[in-house]
């Protein structure tokens, strides 16, 4: 006799416990990425998942990613668009995702002739009308956005002739990531120099200093920026010359004899201190060396230049400052052979980063007879927020 069928046993499903990584908040997941040491990790983290996208899109994790992590050097800013950094150098990933993402030559800003960019920081680009000395626009080329500037009150001309370059002005931690400011500096009349400061904020230009200290016939380097102050090199001394933005007074100090006659330039150091680069290259030798000093002020009001670092530069050129911005600084070089025996052919000139802290030396590329090029700053078109 058959047994009886016994009845099928049900398969009961237990339930499944979530992995303990998917049960964390968006805080902690923020806190974790923000311990990522490079953006490139950062980004890497973003393409994961939905939520972890979710996690670093947020504009409040973005600030704070910005915070923790240096503005990366994505290029040089020519006359008329953005040259992205070329492999090996260490920004060249970032470099492609920005020519992918961004309109490097500024189309989409309306304009009767051509703009001209004169300066970037931050993911801005400063503009000026070709021929109408005065007429600026502040972009954004990655979210395509741009703001006109007025005309300078009182000083419609602000012609190049008799000017230092107008220059972007990076917003205070105080301030809102959109915001910046325009500083130009005009020659009024021989031997006084009148500054002129626009912030986004108030969309007007601010008040203006004199300074009637500087001799008629003194020239300047570009500017720089450290700590809300302004730095010209007067060539040919050991003097530079000083604008503080926020307080929009001139002032001036010395630096150590013997530097009259080099390349120097300032920026920001440790601790609230500034910094000095400064350039020596030797005929004799066909080398070029970069120095790198800070200043250090006593409690009696006296102050010390202090040497850090001295690093020697490639060999094939002779060398010069371009541009310093965020943590980088931009040699321009030419090759040594053409200040020994002048060529009529093309000329190729190197350009190269050296990053403040390693004191690490990467050409950017080479450009044909290019002698004009300053830096463009920015975070990684996926890892950035709306400048303007």
């Amino acid at each position: 006799m058959d047994s009886p069928e016994q009845p099928s046993a049900k398969r009961i499903n237990a339930p499944v416990t979530p992995s303990p990584l998917w049960r964390l908040n968006d805080d902690l997941l923020a806190d974790i990425f923000l311990r990522l040491p490079t953006l490139a990790d950062v980004g890497r983290a973003a393409t994961a998942c939905a939520s972890f996208r979710r996690v670093v899109a947020d504009c409040t994790f973005l600030r704070r990613l910005h915070s923790v992590h240096p503005v990366p050097l994505l290029g040089l800013l020519l006359f008329s668009s953005v040259h992205p950094a070329e492999p090996p150098h260490t920004s060249a990933p970032y470099a492609r995702a920005l020519r992918r993402a961004a309109d490097l030559s500024f189309s989409f800003v309306p304009c009767a002739g051509r703009w001209i960019p004169v300066d970037a920081r931050d993911g801005r680009v400063l503009l000026e009308r070709e021929a109408m000395g005065g007429d600026f626009a502040v972009c954004d080329p990655v979210f395509r956005r741009y703001l006109f500037l007025p005309h300078i009150p009182g000083h419609p001309a602000a012609q190049r002739c008799g000017r230092l370059e107008p220059f972007l002005v990076p917003a205070t931690d105080e301030e809102a990531e959109t915001s910046f400011r325009v500083v130009c500096v005009v020659e009024r009349k021989p031997g006084q120099l009148v500054a002129f400061v626009f912030s986004s904020g108030t969309g007007r230009w601010g008040s203006l200093a004199v300074d009637v200290s500087v001799h008629p016939s003194c020239n300047f380097s570009w500017s720089s920026y450290a700590f809300g102050s302004c730095y010209w090199k007067v060539t040919g001394t050991n003097k530079f010359l000083v604008l503080d933005t926020r307080s929009m007074v001139f002032s001036s100090f010395d630096i150590p004899s013997g530097h009259g006659q080099q390349d120097s330039v300032i920026v920001e150091a440790a601790e609230g201190r500034i910094g000095m680069f400064t350039l020596h290259n030797s005929m004799i030798s066909a080398a070029s060396y970069l120095v790198y000093a800070v200043r250090v002020i006593h409690e009696e009001g006296n102050s010390l230049w202090q040497l850090k670092r001295r690093v020697r530069l490639p060999s094939r050129y002779i060398f010069s400052f371009a541009d310093a911005t965020d943590k980088h600084l931009l040699l321009r070089g030419i090759p040594w052979n053409l200040h020994l025996e002048p060529s009529t052919h093309d000329v190729d000139v190197g350009y190269f980063s050296v990053e403040f802290e390693s004191m690490q030396v990467e050409k950017i590329c080479g450009l044909r007879n290019l002698l004009y090029a300053k830096q463009y700053t920015g975070f990684p078109p996926s890892l950035c927020l709306p400048r303007i």
